[in-house]
């Protein structure tokens, strides 16, 4: 029910109860009874807050009245049940790149591929000896290179050798 007709309601319960017995049109106004067929007009009608008790004034002067009133919003009912499903609506624009996702575990290793053809000879490198240290008994033997596009440079470092037994006596002189 809306406001309208909840208005209209309250004109009839109005008329009901407030009318004399046995008299159709003529209502005293202010203890009065002027004899003149009093006018009632819908004014505002508002929706109060829910909860709020439903209010009503009269305005105007005899024999013309207006009604206002205030009726309270009722509690929210029950969910009503779910709708049909609607046509699908068209495809929106594409969104902004997301973020890069974490790495991926490795997958198997592939198929070993067919070998290439054999490359072109390439020029011999250059080889020089460079220096060759006597290090002492107790170090280790170490070879260092030097060098780079093909001229390299070898040095040494080589162990001297324990000292060996003492050999056997020489015969006389003569």
């Amino acid at each position: 029910m809306n406001n309208v007709e909840r208005a209209r309601c309250i004109i009839e319960n109005f008329n009901k109860n407030y009318r004399p017995q046995g008299c159709c049109c003529i209502v005293p106004v202010n203890g009065g009874g002027s004899g003149m067929t009093p006018t009632l007009q819908i004014g505002t009608v508002t929706t109060g807050e829910p909860g709020t008790p439903a209010a009503a004034s009269i305005t105007g002067t005899a024999p013309n009245f207006i009604l206002n009133l205030t009726i309270p919003q009722g509690p929210t009912g029950p969910t009503g049940p779910a709708g049909a499903t609607g046509v699908t609506g068209p495809i929106g624009p594409e969104g902004p790149i997301g973020a890069t996702g974490a790495t991926g575990a490795t997958g198997d290793t592939g198929a070993t591929g067919a070998t290439g053809a054999t490359g072109a000879t390439g020029p011999a490198p250059e080889l020089s000896i460079g220096t060759v240290t006597t290090v002492g008994p107790d170090e280790d033997a170490a070879v260092t290179i030097d060098g780079s596009d093909g001229v390299y440079t070898l040095s040494f470092d080589i162990p001297q050798g324990a000292t060996g037994a003492t050999g056997a006596t020489g015969g006389a002189g003569g």
